[in-house]
């Protein structure tokens, strides 16, 4: 089975791991860490911001390495909740 990739945040998720719908029902496009209860955890996160805090999470906490973060920021402008299409 192919890894689920959070349209969000570029991060691979797991079945556990999945954001939730209003009706409390999966959702296979956003980790949980990204979208609950069919809303974004942060509405008002901007592409950059989500830049910065993946070169953070690099850098201070050591959770990805710098590679990563870079290689996943690559992938922001594709994923779904960046597309400039979406807001059309």
């Amino acid at each position: 089975m192919k890894p689920l990739i959070c349209q969000s945040c570029g991060f691979p998720f797991s079945e556990a791991a999945r954001g939730t719908n209003r009706d409390h029902s999966k959702n296979s496009e956003y980790c949980i860490d990204c979208y609950k209860e069919g809303e974004f955890t942060d509405h008002h996160l901007t592409l950059h911001e989500m830049e910065r805090r993946l070169l953070m999470m690099a850098r201070e906490h050591n959770e990805i390495s710098l590679e990563e973060a870079q290689q996943i920021i690559k992938t922001l402008p594709d994923l779904k909740r960046w597309k400039m299409t979406n807001i059309l």
